[in-house]
């Protein structure tokens, strides 16, 4: 690595959307040398979720030119960050590309801080990332546009085609893996993997994902347990169903204990879940983009503190003592004038 070249780092999500745009950035930048900047960099990487925004200025040891924010959602905490990193970081250009509800809520905020801000929440993150790409001028090659399409259809529920099945298969397997052992080693060996033009082993090797096998079929059966006790607990509110498992569930997993609940009960689902945090979680889990006109009414009520996910999967952070009863009456007017 040449000396002086200015420096350029990339943080994404864990998941596989997260991972492929994560791999768009390393190829169009470290091959193309085209985007964040036209030019060769260091170019740095690695895994961030919503959670450890907070702990990010800690870990930032280097002087960067450029920061890039993929498929993380937008919040006052990130916010701060990046106003911390231009201020008394360094940092020169701080580019934020999402697809989260919370994100195009506080657009406004959003194009003030960040100085590139891509956000729509009708396509993936990979996908606004691609197009915008694209917009410029820009190609990938073969096997990354494949997985581009891959997320695509994932992303909005729509039967993959059989010439993307194997990719598919092989972005279930990453998101797996990587969801189970959250290893930053992997992350990122997995990233350079897609992003690479040539042909070589994918290093998600037998070892590996023999180890996260074991830990997803044992979450796997855990949520399938408790989801199945809980079930009896729901109560009816509108065509929802209702299920306080504060005391029951305080860890990760919670969208997929709703996935669950949603699958056993055959209805929509509100899960109210615990966290070490100083709120709890209500996720809501409807079709037609329902889950997130209910949680943007109670936003405007007052009854939830923050809103992250997706249209059809909302992510509520509410507060952690807030009452049953208070709780159910608000999702009843909810329900009524979101639908």
């Amino acid at each position: 690595m040449a000396a002086g070249l200015k420096k350029v780092l990339v943080l994404s999500d864990w998941d596989s959307d997260g991972v492929v745009a994560a791999a768009l950035i390393d190829y169009v930048q470290r091959y193309l040398k085209k985007f964040p900047l036209e030019e060769e960099v260091e170019l740095h990487k690695r895994p961030l979720d919503a959670n450890g925004v907070k702990y990010l200025l800690s870990q930032v040891g280097e002087a960067y030119h450029t920061v890039v924010f993929l498929d993380v959602p937008y919040s006052d905490v990130l916010g701060n960050v990046v106003k911390m990193l231009k201020t008394h970081f360094g940092v020169k250009q701080v580019v934020f590309v999402d697809h989260h509800i919370g994100s195009l809520h506080k657009i406004d905020e959003v194009k003030k801080v960040f100085d590139i801000a891509l956000v729509d929440y009708k396509r993936p993150t990979v996908a606004i990332l691609y197009d915008e790409l694209a917009s410029r001028g820009i190609k990938v090659h073969e096997k990354l546009r494949l997985f581009v399409e891959v997320i695509r259809y994932m992303d909005s529920g729509k039967r993959v085609p059989e010439k993307l099945m194997k990719p598919f298969e092989i972005a279930k397997s990453i998101s797996k893996a990587l969801t189970a052992i959250r290893s930053e080693e992997l992350w990122i060996k997995i990233v350079e993997w897609l992003s690479d033009p040539t042909p070589r082993p994918m290093p998600l090797d037998e070892s590996a994902w023999s180890k996260a096998k074991d830990v997803i079929e044992k979450r796997d059966k855990e949520v399938k347990e408790v989801a199945t006790r809980l079930a009896i607990s729901a109560i009816k509110v509108g065509d929802f169903r209702f299920v306080d498992a504060r005391s029951t569930w305080k860890k990760r997993g919670v969208t997929a204990l709703a996935s669950r609940l949603s699958a056993i009960l055959k209805a929509p689902v509100a899960l109210v879940a615990g966290t070490n945090r100083e709120y709890a979680l209500l996720i809501l889990k409807a079709p037609g983009g329902r889950a997130f006109r209910i949680a943007k009414y109670l936003l405007a009520e007052g009854i939830a503190q923050d809103v992250a996910g997706h249209p059809n999967l909302a992510i509520v952070r509410i507060p952690k003592d807030l009452d049953k009863k208070q709780l159910i009456d608000a999702l009843y007017h909810a329900i009524f004038y979101a639908s």
